[in-house]
């Protein structure tokens, strides 16, 4: 019996076949993680939008949805020309659900009725800052962020002063509004 040679035109073999099934498999799953990966790396400069960096630009973490003015506490009751760490209960509601968030602030009176009240989250990488009596600074523990007592930076990586609430008073209670961030 003599041995048939298939000709060039033919059929694909079972083995031709597969490998082709498995280049059009391996070719979907690449184009599937690829698109992701090219609109994160490509997204913002196509959209216009400036994240603020690598990292992005840190934002403290606070409630979106709440009363615009949240009671702090009697002015008079805090001590003059020295911030004091508090915390401010927020209404807060997600959905139906209405609770309650405790958020904790620098709030500093710098005269008969008026106060600053600082946000609690360095403005690098949103580590929370401790008030040093002594040095008279705010000092970030995690990268080295050095503010003064007004919030302004005197050294290490942060890019912009610490953030401020709104503030008014009315009938000596000290109320905080909204996050002030620069440029948003």
């Amino acid at each position: 019996m003599s041995a048939t040679v298939p000709e060039s035109g033919s059929q694909p073999t079972r083995r031709e076949a597969v490998m082709s099934a498995l280049g059009a498999i391996v070719g979907f799953i690449g184009a599937a993680l690829a698109v992701p990966l090219v609109a994160f790396l490509f997204g913002p400069a196509v959209s216009g939008t400036r994240p603020g960096g690598l990292l992005g630009r840190s934002i403290p973490p606070t409630p979106r949805s709440r009363a615009p003015w949240s009671p702090v506490g009697e002015l008079a009751a805090l001590p003059q020309g020295q911030p004091t760490l508090t915390t401010v209960q927020l209404p807060v509601q997600e959905g139906w659900i209405q609770s309650t968030m405790a958020v904790a602030v620098y709030v500093e009176r710098t005269g008969p009725d008026s106060a600053v009240i600082f946000d609690l989250h360095c403005t690098h990488m949103g580590c929370p800052v401790v008030w040093n009596q002594a040095a008279g600074r705010f000092l970030c523990p995690c990268h080295g962020g050095v503010y003064d007592a007004n919030g302004r930076v005197l050294s290490g990586p942060p890019p912009r002063p610490l953030d401020r609430y709104a503030v008014k008073v009315d009938g000596g209670v000290l109320y905080m509004g909204a996050l002030q961030l620069p440029g948003a």
